[in-house]
């Protein structure tokens, strides 16, 4: 019965892809993913950010049950700020994979083992963390944090997903900056010695892309997941951003559809299905955007439920 929930689930999904890309008005399509951004730490300015009170956890809850049952079981990404500082992350992974969720964790750190163990055991599905250098001035100057958080979160995972025998997606994002592009490839070999199941390139949003990212991208060598919609933004080419619309519901409530592009509510006040099917300017606005999400988001391709 578990499975065929879940494969019942996974249909959806491809159903709801498939509709999010054609042309049309907002009633007509879906979102494809929820993606959390629980604080606005390290949040590049001019982009949409919380303005109001903090979320308590039954409001996190409560808007995860709407979208449920708005759209069933969807990818939950819980991205943006630095999620692993907030005190509602670990229950949020067990709200989400409770409700059929594949949920997927962006994270520059910091994480110890005990952590990795509990959001292992809460049924994350995959961790993206941020390495921005191989050295503590690189890292620092393009991620804004210490090294040995980030470092010490990949190990943290690696040590718990063995010591769990659980699956758990375990993946290296390199933020590209002036500060690391002449040293990327540095990075892609130690993710590969670290444990990571692959590596990928990714563009903070907000911020320029680097001289040199396109070589950088590349030299990241194998297991180089960078989505090919980034590689064709880096390369000055445009084409319609990839893996379908989204909803992103910040700190306080409000709901956006990329962050470069006006609110379209707040849940604590509409629901979010209502808002979505008002949000016809905002939808086209970001369809039309050269690069509405970090793609760091679309990685890995798959994820599914495990629980």
């Amino acid at each position: 019965m578990k499975k065929l929930e879940q494969l019942v689930a996974r249909g959806r999904a491809l159903a709801r892809s498939a509709r999010s890309g054609a042309p049309g008005p907002a009633a007509a399509i879906r979102p494809v993913r929820l993606v959390l951004r629980l604080n606005d730490i390290g949040l590049a300015p001019g982009l949409v950010r919380a303005t109001g009170e903090p979320m308590g956890l039954a409001q996190w809850q409560d808007a995860i049950v709407r979208f449920e049952q708005w759209l069933g079981p969807m990818r939950l990404t819980i991205a943006g700020g630095e999620p692993a500082r907030s005190e509602h992350l670990d229950l949020l992974v067990r709200f989400g994979n409770r409700l059929e969720f594949p949920v997927h964790l962006v994270t520059a750190g910091p994480v110890d083992r005990e952590r990795a163990e509990c959001l292992i055991d809460r049924g994350l599905a995959a961790v993206t963390v941020l390495v921005g250098g191989v050295d503590e001035g690189t890292h620092a100057a393009t991620v804004g944090s210490p090294l040995s958080e980030a470092t010490g979160a990949v190990e943290a995972f690696r040590s718990a997903r063995a010591s769990r025998s659980r699956d758990l997606g375990i993946y290296v994002g390199v933020p590209l900056s002036e500060a690391n592009a002449s040293s990327v490839s540095a990075i892609g070999g130690w993710a590969r010695q670290a444990g990571a199941d692959g590596v990928l390139a990714t563009v903070p949003l907000g911020v320029d892309a680097p001289v040199g990212a396109e070589a950088a991208v590349e030299a990241l060598g194998r297991d180089n997941l960078t989505p090919e919609h980034l590689k064709t933004w880096l390369g000055g080419r445009r084409t319609r951003a990839k893996g379908g619309l989204r909803c992103e519901l910040l700190s306080d409530g409000t709901l956006v559809v990329s962050s470069h592009v006006a609110p379209i509510g707040n849940v604590r006040k509409s629901d979010p299905k209502a808002l979505w099917e008002a949000a016809n300017e905002q939808i086209t606005a970001t369809r039309d955007h050269p690069r509405p999400w970090d793609e760091v988001e679309l990685v890995p391709e798959a994820l599914y439920s495990t629980r």
